[in-house]
Order: C-alpha cells, then structure tokens, then sequence
C-alpha cells in the first residue's frame, strides 16, 4: 500500500521529494517508538554509526528514485522493475562469494529480466522512459543498500541499524527540501489522505518485517514478500485505475514467478548447483 498512497498524494501535485521525506519521518518516529516498546537497545558506538551512514546513502537514493519513478510510471509497473534487487542481490553475492551458485537461482535470475522484458515491451513516452531508468536505480540501490547490511551488520540485530541509517536518511531528505525547495504538497483530500497514510503502511510493512521474521523465520517472511509484486497489480487497478497491458500482465507472472524460485534457491541446501 505505501506505493498506491505515494502515488495518490503525487497524482495530486505532491513533489517526490515531499512525500519521500514525509514518508521517511513518519517511518523514524513509529520505528522509534516500536523499538522502544520492544526494549532494543539503540545505543551505537562510532563504527557502527558509520556503517549506518555507509547503509544510508544507497537507502536514501533508493527511496527518492523510487518516488520519483511513481510520478512518471504506473505502479505496478515501478514496483516490477524494483523487484529486479533480489537477481541483482544474487548475482552481487556471487561475485563476492557470499554465496553459491545455484541452478534455480540462475534460473530466477533468467525469468525476472524475461519478465521485466516483457513489461517494458510497450510504447513509452520520454518521461516514462526515465521513469523506468528511476525504478531500475532503485532496484540497484535497493540491493547495495541490502548487501551492505548484510555485510557490515553480519550476525547482528539489524533493528538498531535500520533506526539510525533511516534517521540519517531524513536528515538527507530535510536538508535535500531546504536547499533546493523542491516541496509541493497536495491539492486535493484524496492526495493528502494518500500523504498522511504512506508513512503509516511503510513504517507497518517494515515492523511486520522485522516481527515476522522474529516469529516465523527469515525464509518464510520472506515468502510473504513476493505477493507485494501480486498486490501493487490488483490494487493499483482498483484504487487508481493503472492497469498492465496483457503483455505486461505475463511479464509480472514471470518476475513474480522468479520471486519463488530465489526464495526456494535460499532455502533449499547448498548442494545443489
């Protein structure tokens, strides 16, 4: 849902970067205020605050390439091409040796850039060609911001991180609004109503990540994941009457498709190859 709300309240005239900020200090105080609630710890010494600025500066690009593409392209179409990260996760981990090479990864690996492919396989205008640009960076970003988490937090609680690299993120954001005034807001109820629900269903998916996985394990809440492709489709054709072209439509059944099989591929034993 934090798609469909970013995309009503820049429908209605809201600049990417307004929503993104909004977006991102609603996400820093409920994330607060969970992690306070839950008693984890928020303390961090220097390194590990550098390495949640390390964290941040792809999360940030991320998030404001992200937005920007939703002004430019229907959602789904945006939230496919986004969904490239877990091929170009895989193919990173690869080559740093993270992990195996895997013959259902591989095969994943073929089925998503098949998918978006297909989806891309439609006329587009200038501003929609970089839109699909926007939502391609932010699936790279997305990744880099992953593995370096990955990385640098190996082993470790990852709330605390996620608190203060968001936190150094808003800070970018802020200062981003001051110094270039690129703030518009909404001109219309439904936009606003879309600008005060984004940070709310943003900050929720995160902290039902983050529970899920505490509860029910990192594979199976990472299942859940792949019907977020399944729902931006069936929810951007309700709520904002953005539907894909058949074409498009075979091409999200692939990219979705591939989803299950890197899940599988993680979950499955090392020996395969």
């Amino acid at each position: 849902m934090a798609g469909i709300t970013s995309a009503l309240a820049l429908e209605a005239g809201a600049t990417p970067l307004a929503v993104v900020t909004v977006r991102t200090a609603a996400t820093v105080g409920l994330l607060l205020a969970w992690l306070r609630y839950t008693g984890v710890p928020l303390r961090a010494d220097r390194r590990d605050l550098a390495c949640a600025a390390a964290v941040a500066v792809p999360l940030a690009v991320n998030n404001y390439m992200l937005n920007a593409a939703l002004a430019l392209i229907p959602v789904p179409l945006a939230v496919l091409i986004f969904y490239l990260w877990p091929a170009i996760s895989t193919v990173a981990s690869w080559t740093l040796g993270r992990d195996r090479f895997r013959a259902r990864s591989a095969l994943g690996l073929a089925a998503a850039f098949a998918g978006v492919a297909l989806a891309l396989n439609v006329e587009f205008t200038a501003a929609q060609g970089r839109g699909v640009a926007l939502a391609a960076g932010a699936a790279v970003t997305w990744s880099v911001a992953f593995i370096l988490m990955g990385q640098l937090f190996e082993g470790r609680d990852t709330r605390p991180a996620t608190f203060h690299a968001t936190a150094i993120a808003l800070t970018a954001f802020v200062l981003a609004c001051v110094v270039t005034r690129e703030v518009a807001l909404p001109r219309t109820a439904a936009g606003w109503m879309g600008l005060a629900a984004v940070g709310f269903f943003y900050s929720f998916a995160l902290i039902g990540l983050f529970a899920a996985t505490a509860r029910i394990g990192p594979m199976r809440a990472g299942f859940y994941m792949n019907f977020e492709p399944v729902a931006s489709v069936l929810l951007a054709a309700l709520i904002l009457g953005q539907k894909l072209a058949p074409v498009q439509l075979a091409g999200a059944a692939l990219v979705i498709g591939a989803l299950f099989l890197f899940r599988s591929a993680r979950a499955s034993p090392s020996r395969e190859s």
